[in-house]
C-alpha cells in the first residue's frame, strides 16, 4: 500500500498499490453502501407533502440534465473550459486563477477530463495511460447520481495502464479480455476525471498525460477512431449560468417539463417502488407529464407552493452540522440509497462529488466561535502534530473570496499544499490566513486574504484515512490571530 501522507511529510514518490480491486468488490462495496445509505422514510399523508417530495426526488435528475445540456451543446472538444459533445472529453487543460468565475469553490489541485456518456447503443471505452504515482480518479456518475464506481489511485492502483468501459443496464455482450466493466443504472450520466497537479510547471506533464486518455466506443476498439463534429446544437439550451440558478428560476411547469425530457432518456433507480407507490396515490408518476393547467385551481396551488418550498429545503448550511465552523460532509455521499434529501442536497450543492474514499471536502466560513472569516483580519489555523489530516495522497487549503471565486493577491497564490507546509520543531503546523505578508519563515504558510469582505475556505483531503471517511475526524477551528 501508499504510505499515509501528512504536511510534515516531503516525500513525492509513493509505492504501488499492491492488488487492483475486481469489478465484483467494486460493486460489492458499492451495494453495501447503497443498503447501509438506506434511510427509514416516513408516509406521505397529504398532497402537500406528496409535492415536496416529488420535486426532491426529481431534483438530481433535473440537474444532471442541466449539466448535460451546458457541456454537450458543441460541435467540438473546447479545452479552455473542459467541455465536448457526448461520448468525447473535455479536458480543461490550465488551472484556474483569479480572472476564472465559471464555478464557485473551483478546485486548483488537478486538472479535470470529464465525459457525458450515452451507451444506450452500446459501451464506451476508456483507455488510461499508465500515471506514476500521480494520484487520480474518474468518477462516474449515473443520471440519479449515484457513483457506480471510481477507478483510478484507490481502486486499480499506480504504476500501470489500463482500461474500463462503461455499460449500459440492458447491453448484453462480452468485453475485451482486460477491461473493467461498471454496468451504470441509467444509459446516460457523468465522469468526472481528475489528476493531480503538483505546481505550476507540473501543468504541461498533466496535459501529456491528458492528451493520452481516449474515449472509443466499443465497436471501434482497435482501429482508427476520429468522432465526428456534433451537428445537433441546440442554441436554445443553457449556457454560462450555474446550474443551481439556472434551475432556480425555472416556473413550476418549465421544471416538469425540463424532468420529464430527462425523464425519456433516463431508467427508473432501483429502489424507488416505495416512493413511487407513494406518489402515485396523490397522482404523480415519474412516466407522464404533470400539467398544471389540468389540475384544480387548489391543486395546482399546492404544486405552485411547494418548488420554492423545496428549493428551501435544499440548503446546505440546514443539512449538514457545523463542527469548530466546518461543514464536512461525508455521509452518503455518492452512494444515496433512499436519502432523498441527502441526494438532492448534495445535486444542489455539491453535483459532482467524490466518493468520501477518495475525497472529502471540509467547508469552512466561520471561526471556532462562529463570527465570519474577514478579510481584514489576521487567522491562524493550527493542526496539532496528532490533527495533521491522514491521507494516502494529499491534503490542500483553498482560500475564496465571499462571493465563492478565488481571491486576487499579490503572489497569486490560492491554496498551500500539505506536503509544501513548514512544520514547527513539535510537529505542528501553523497556516496563516490574512491580507499581509506574515514574515520571513512564514511565508511558504500564508494564505493571503481577498482585498475586502467576507472568505471562505475549503479543505481537501485526497484519499483520506477510514478516521476521516467515517466522520470521526474534524478540521481544527481556524481562530483569530491574537
Amino acid at each position: 500500500m501508499r504510505p499515509r501522507h501528512n504536511g510534515a511529510s516531503r516525500t513525492t514518490r509513493r509505492t504501488v498499490l499492491g492488488v487492483a480491486i475486481t469489478v465484483m468488490a467494486l460493486l460489492w462495496t458499492i451495494v453495501c453502501s447503497s443498503a447501509a445509505a438506506a434511510t427509514p422514510r416516513l408516509p406521505i399523508t397529504s398532497l402537500d407533502e406528496a409535492a415536496t417530495a416529488a420535486y426532491t426526488y426529481t431534483y438530481p435528475l433535473v440537474s444532471m440534465e442541466v449539466t448535460r445540456r451546458q457541456n454537450t451543446n458543441v460541435p467540438v472538444p473546447i479545452p479552455a473550459i473542459g467541455i465536448a459533445p457526448t461520448n468525447q472529453l473535455g479536458s480543461k487543460d490550465n488551472l484556474p486563477d483569479a480572472s476564472f468565475k465559471g464555478v464557485v469553490r473551483t478546485n486548483v489541485d488537478t486538472l479535470y477530463t470529464s465525459m457525458l456518456y450515452d451507451v444506450a447503443a452500446e459501451p464506451i471505452v476508456i483507455s488510461v495511460p499508465d500515471m506514476g504515482d500521480r494520484y487520480h480518479v474518474f468518477s462516474i456518475m449515473d443520471m440519479w447520481t449515484d457513483t457506480t464506481a471510481a477507478p483510478g489511485s484507490r481502486t486499480v492502483g499506480d504504476g500501470q495502464a489500463y482500461r474500463f468501459a462503461i455499460v449500459g443496464p440492458n447491453w448484453k455482450g462480452t468485453l475485451p479480455a482486460g477491461i473493467r466493466e461498471y454496468r451504470m443504472a441509467t444509459d446516460t450520466g457523468w465522469m468526472i476525471g481528475r489528476i493531480q497537479v503538483n505546481e505550476p510547471n507540473d501543468i504541461p506533464a498533466v496535459q501529456g498525460l491528458q492528451r493520452q486518455l481516449s474515449a472509443v466506443p466499443l465497436s471501434s476498439l482497435g482501429r482508427p477512431y476520429l468522432p465526428l463534429p456534433n451537428t445537433d446544437l441546440h442554441p436554445e439550451w443553457p449556457r454560462n449560468v450555474k446550474v443551481g440558478d439556472y434551475i432556480a428560476a425555472l416556473s413550476p411547469q418549465e421544471y416538469w417539463d425540463l424532468y420529464y425530457e430527462a425523464r425519456s432518456h433516463t431508467q427508473t433507480r432501483p429502489g424507488d417502488e416505495e416512493l413511487l407507490a407513494d406518489l402515485a396515490r396523490y397522482g404523480w408518476s415519474p412516466n407522464h407529464r404533470l400539467d398544471l393547467a389540468s389540475l384544480s385551481a387548489a391543486d395546482r396551488a399546492v404544486w405552485t407552493k411547494a418548488w420554492p418550498a423545496t428549493r428551501g429545503r435544499l440548503d446546505f448550511a440546514n443539512t449538514t452540522p457545523q463542527v469548530d465552523g466546518w461543514r464536512t460532509p461525508v455521509e452518503n455521499i455518492g452512494a444515496y440509497g433512499t436519502d432523498y434529501l441527502a441526494r438532492a442536497v448534495t445535486a444542489a450543492r455539491l453535483l459532482g462529488a467524490n466518493l468520501p474514499e477518495d475525497a472529502v471536502y471540509a467547508m469552512g466560513e466561520n471561526t471556532g466561535d462562529g463570527r465570519p472569516l474577514r478579510a481584514d483580519q489576521n487567522y491562524v489555523l493550527h493542526f496539532d502534530k496528532d490533527q495533521v489530516p491522514d491521507v494516502r495522497a494529499f491534503w490542500s487549503l483553498t482560500l475564496y473570496d465571499e462571493q465563492g471565486y478565488l481571491a486576487a493577491n499579490p503572489i497569486n497564490r490560492y491554496a498551500v499544499r500539505g506536503e509544501r507546509l513548514r512544520t514547527n520543531p513539535d510537529g505542528s503546523i501553523d497556516i496563516y490566513i490574512q491580507r499581509e505578508n506574515p514574515g520571513s519563515g512564514r511565508e511558504s504558510n500564508w494564505l493571503p486574504m481577498p482585498a475586502d469582505g467576507q472568505a471562505s475556505l475549503v479543505l481537501r483531503l485526497y484519499w483520506p484515512s477510514e478516521q476521516i471517511v467515517d466522520g470521526n475526524w474534524n478540521p481544527p477551528a481556524v481562530t483569530r490571530a491574537g
